[in-house]
């Protein structure tokens, strides 16, 4: 019993020996080892390593607050993968790496942006940033435009992870130029509807007169071109006149409408020396008719025209005392006298 109890006492001593020791080289190895390396973790997404944080629950903050961050165009942000976190230890003279991680985390995310399109026709002009700049350009648009000019304006809302917009400025400036060419679209348009309106008058006024034959030369039944007084015959000469008077001169008030002695094309329309404002027709048969001192002429060259067509207006342009028609009519080059077939 007594040498159980030695024993016992012995080994006892050994084994407290044995764990002193033990204890000793176990604070020895850990102590060597907080001194050379730090607990750290490793942040991975996918399997792309993107370095060390110290602190997870911060950068997971970080990350969360980043999202959530809708300001300015921003509609919603997208992670396209999750970082996972694996806690190691690594040397302590190992950089750790949180804005690096932060940097690659907004990389993989997907931003979309809401913007706003002002369209004109249903066609998209331009893009700005906020709903109030697309009222505010639209408005600056309208200003002194024609109420009648039809002009198709909306806005639209744009989802997009491009975000591409202009300034107010570079807005305005598209806008301003789909305006002027709006405006003289219009004004184009009113200026030909204009002329058809007047040209319309001018027919509706013709076709109250009566056109009747009076004569015929070389086959072609010939018409007055304006009634009136005959102030000038063919031939004649006066002291402003040293040579024969190559046509007749038929006196009327300004602005009487005048039509072709025949059916034919028109060959000149436009002023020339004493004749004035002069229309020449070309009627087939070696036959040509001119209309001189025309107030306005209406023909133009290359038309085709018939005897109710009204070429020009009674004037006195040119070499002229006063309103009236100077009627000539050729054949062949050569002068015939209108009197004998019309007057």
């Amino acid at each position: 019993m007594f040498i159980l109890l030695n024993w016992v006492k012995y080994y006892t001593k050994e084994i407290a020996k044995a764990l002193k020791v033990t204890s000793i080289g176990a604070i020895i190895i850990l102590s060597v080892v907080c001194i050379k390396y730090k607990p750290a973790y490793e942040v991975t997404i996918g399997e792309t390593e993107l370095g060390y944080i110290k602190n997870k629950e911060k950068i997971e903050l970080k990350i969360k607050n980043y999202m959530e961050d809708t300001t300015g165009n921003i509609a919603f942000k997208e992670q396209t993968a999750t970082p996972s976190y694996a806690l190691k230890l690594v040397n302590r003279k190992k950089d750790l790496q949180e804005k690096q991680v932060l940097l690659a985390v907004e990389n993989s995310t997907i931003i979309t942006y809401k913007t706003y399109a002002v369209t004109v026709d249903g066609a998209i002009q331009t893009t700005v940033s906020s709903e109030e700049q697309a009222k505010t350009i639209i408005d600056h648009m309208k200003v002194d435009m024609d109420e009648n000019i039809e002009l198709n304006v909306g806005i639209v809302e744009q989802y997009s992870t491009d975000f591409k917009i202009q300034s107010e400025e570079e807005a305005s400036q598209i806008l301003d130029g789909i305006k002027i060419a709006k405006v003289t679209e219009y004004n184009e348009k009113k200026e030909a509807e204009r002329k058809r309106q007047e040209a319309e008058a001018r027919r509706k006024v013709i076709s109250n007169k009566t056109i009747t034959n009076v004569g015929t030369i070389a086959g072609i039944n010939l018409a007055r071109p304006v009634n009136g007084i005959i102030t000038s015959r063919y031939g004649s000469r006066s002291a402003r006149r040293s040579s024969s008077h190559t046509g007749l001169d038929i006196a009327t008030s300004t602005g009487t409408p005048i039509t072709p002695i025949a059916a034919g094309t028109v060959t000149y329309a436009g002023v020339k020396g004493s004749y004035g404002n002069l229309v020449i027709i070309n009627h087939g048969n070696g036959i040509q008719s001119y209309y001189a001192h025309c107030h306005q002429i209406y023909a133009t060259v290359g038309q085709k025209v018939e005897k109710n067509t009204v070429i020009s207006t009674v004037g006195s342009t040119g070499n002229s005392t006063g309103p009236h028609l100077h009627l000539e009519i050729r054949q062949n080059g050569g002068t015939l006298n209108p009197e004998n077939y019309l007057y």
